[in-house]
């Protein structure tokens, strides 16, 4: 027996009404060695059902689901099967609506935009984020989050000097270093020893700095009120694909 043949496949249930999309998606991801697609429905209603019968380890599916928007579809599965990991695949880029998503349990969910994909590749690592527990956003969701005006900073970002707190809205609008040094007039070297001072100031471990960053990044979003999230949920994390370093 190959060592393939050992690989624990993540399930996956499909959920949208146009069925082109369905069935293009059940199609290519059914064609990844690491993933097995249980099923594929249309609204909300056969959603809540499938989920029950065959416990997908991760759900796909539209935002504007008939009979049932993905939403409300997404709290009733946890609600009925806590552990499942959610994908929401939307057209629609309103804050609102991916704030809503992930107001009461951010851990195990994503919310990426049709328009933003770009390779089955990129698909696949969000099912597998999601699967065990980390959250991921698209960056086009993320900067949108942190474009509003005013932001009023908490207690848990206050050691920040203001260079640092500009260096860390940029990093949740996921912007690279070189994006970040072209944008405030810095070497990139400058921003690397803000970014260093910004995860030690937070608590997070510099010598794994992508895994400090995204922390740092889901702090800074908490903080500023643009994502409450809960704080005794260390597993939740933003996927590194969608935070380029």
């Amino acid at each position: 027996m190959t060592m393939k043949s050992h690989m624990q496949k993540t399930t996956v249930l499909i959920a949208d009404d146009h069925e082109l999309l369905r069935e293009s998606l059940t199609l290519i991801l059914g064609r990844e060695p690491s993933i097995e697609i249980v099923g594929a429905v249309s609204d909300g209603h056969a959603l809540l059902k499938a989920v029950a019968n065959l416990r997908p380890a991760v759900v796909m599916m539209d935002l504007a689901l008939p009979r049932m928007n993905g939403i409300d579809a997404a709290r009733r599965i946890r609600e009925t099967v806590p552990g499942t990991g959610v994908i929401i695949l939307s057209a629609h880029d309103r804050a609102e609506y991916m704030k809503e998503f992930l107001k009461e349990d951010s851990a195990g969910k994503a919310y990426l935009l049709k328009e933003s994909l770009n390779s089955t590749r990129d698909l696949v690592r969000t099912i597998q984020d999601v699967a065990v527990g980390r959250t991921v956003l698209d960056p086009v969701m993320v900067s949108k989050l942190t474009s509003s005006p005013n932001v009023q900073i908490n207690s848990s970002l206050k050691g920040l000097t203001s260079r640092e707190l500009q260096v860390l809205s940029h990093m949740a609008q996921a912007d690279s270093n070189r994006s970040i040094a072209e944008a405030l007039y810095i070497q990139p070297r400058t921003v690397e020893h803000h970014i260093s001072s910004i995860l030690a100031k937070l608590g997070f471990n510099a010598n794994g700095e992508l895994h400090g960053r995204v922390h740092a990044v889901l702090t800074y979003l908490d903080a500023t009120g643009q994502l409450p999230l809960k704080r005794h949920e260390p597993s939740a994390e933003v996927g590194e694909h969608a935070l380029a370093a």
